[in-house]
């Protein structure tokens, strides 16, 4: 791979009427109504009406900020190393900028109600879409595998590609028409549904684009020359992401009294946690623990009224600072593999930040994803996906066809935005029967995977209670 290809102002589309003035990724983005729905989507705790805490909107805020920092880092590393003349010939802005709109757009597919809704949309069609039929035939028989799997395996990443380039923006049909220099950063997984399941070699975890955005991912990764593997921003971004929203829900689960500080400490002492690692990062792990007793012994001498809550967001502080450094020398470790398309790995393997990254996980997974003040709301949340796509789903299967549709099921598809019914006719253009009954289950995926944790609850609301 060269940066002179990963780094690319290409376009899908061509605009003849936007200059380049005009045409900028970052104004795009933050202009733009999916961005401003992130305000009222979970980052971990839905429908929550504290303001404090982090919704979609501000953890992609973060994201954004960490991975500008990030790219600075690694652009003036690998200038100084002479990786590529590209880093002589141009500034460090241009490296970090698809980071900093790669940050903000990462999540923007996202359903309501956090990654509990991703897999609420994967269970309803699991168990619900072979009870779909179109004339006499079973959905299921007439869909082709790779549909199937799309479906099977709803993705928010999958679901950010499809959104930035098929929603109309500011009237145009070919969606926001980003940069595929940040196109190319928010694909984590480049795999379809249809390898993760039978050709995974490299073990990949989730799928990264829908048969419906094939086109525009070979596109990309032909323009850039990426040959099947990950641009080398996208594990920038992930690690700005890890970074994020791991140090995050430390701090909002607190605000949230979820957990404690003594919580917190009496899982960062179980020495197991790190009892694998080489000597000199056991002793960088301990350094970073005993750092955050030192502060939490500060704020109790100051008598601070929040004396656990204050040290966890000054210890966020510090600790983002080791980790944004820890993720970019990862990368010009691996850098050649990277280059190359052949690092399968993690850029926190191995490394301090890591083993803290693991111990918040681990506090996380024990005590905060499984709390009842979340596990009740994405319960609730559950049901109201499950409930929006029996309603939608049967209506949306008979809509466009030569099927007769009752009254309801007409009234139906009347209620669903008249944005994701352009979207379809205007991709259902020219394609078989089949590909339009994709198309048309893909509508009601992205109108209720595009709704904010609120609308959502309102229009079950109004429908069924």
């Amino acid at each position: 791979m060269k940066w002179n290809r990963l780094i690319s102002e290409k376009h899908f589309h061509k605009d003849v009427e936007e200059s380049i003035i005009q045409r900028n990724d970052y104004d795009t983005i933050i202009c733009s109504t999916l961005f401003r729905r992130l305000q009222d989507k979970a980052q971990v705790f839905p429908l929550d009406d504290d303001d404090y805490v982090r919704t979609r909107l501000t953890h992609s805020l973060e994201v954004s900020a960490i991975g500008y920092k990030i790219g600075a880092y690694v652009f003036y590393k690998l200038r100084e190393m002479n990786a590529d003349p590209w880093f002589e010939e141009h500034t460090e802005k241009e490296f970090s900028d698809p980071l900093l709109c790669a940050g903000l757009v990462h999540d923007i597919g996202n359903p309501p109600f956090g990654h509990f809704g991703e897999y609420a949309i994967r269970e309803w069609f699991v168990k619900k879409l072979k009870r779909m039929s179109l004339g006499k035939r079973r959905v299921t028989d007439i869909l082709d595998e790779w549909q199937l799997q799309d479906l099977y395996n709803f993705e928010g990443n999958a679901q950010s590609l499809r959104l930035l380039s098929k929603t109309s923006y500011l009237g145009k049909k070919h969606g926001f028409n980003l940069s595929y220099s940040v196109l190319g950063a928010i694909i984590k997984y480049p795999i379809s549904s249809y390898d993760l399941k039978y050709n995974n070699s490299n073990h990949y975890k989730k799928m990264g684009y829908n048969y419906a955005e094939y086109e525009l991912f070979q596109d990309i990764s032909s323009h850039m020359e990426l040959n099947g593997g990950r641009h080398p921003l996208s594990y920038l971004l992930e690690a700005a992401d890890d970074i994020a929203y791991r140090t995050s829900d430390l701090e909002d689960a607190m605000v949230k009294k979820v957990i404690n500080f003594p919580q917190i400490t009496e899982v960062f002492q179980e020495a197991e946690l790190y009892s694998d690692a080489e000597e000199g990062i056991r002793i960088e792990v301990k350094k970073y623990l005993d750092r955050l007793q030192e502060i939490y012994q500060e704020e109790l001498l100051c008598s601070s009224q929040k004396a656990g809550l204050t040290a966890v967001q000054r210890w966020n502080r510090y600790i983002q600072g080791v980790m944004i450094r820890d993720a970019g020398n990862a990368f010009l470790k691996y850098y050649d593999e990277i280059m190359a398309g052949k690092f399968t790995g993690d850029l926190f393997d191995n490394t301090a930040s890591g083993y803290v990254i693991q111990m918040i996980a681990k506090l996380s997974e024990r005590l905060i994803y499984t709390s009842s003040v979340k596990t009740r709301t994405e319960l609730f949340g559950r049901r109201i996906i499950d409930s929006l796509l029996s309603e939608f789903m049967p209506a949306a299967i008979v809509y466009d066809t030569q099927e007769e549709s009752t009254f309801i099921e007409k009234r139906t598809v009347d209620t669903i935005s008249d944005f994701y019914k352009s979207m379809y006719h205007s991709e259902a253009r020219g394609k078989s029967e089949q590909d339009k009954l994709y198309l048309r289950i893909l509508m009601v995926t992205d109108y209720i995977s595009g709704m904010t944790d609120n609308y959502a609850k309102k229009l079950y609301q109004e429908l069924f209670v």
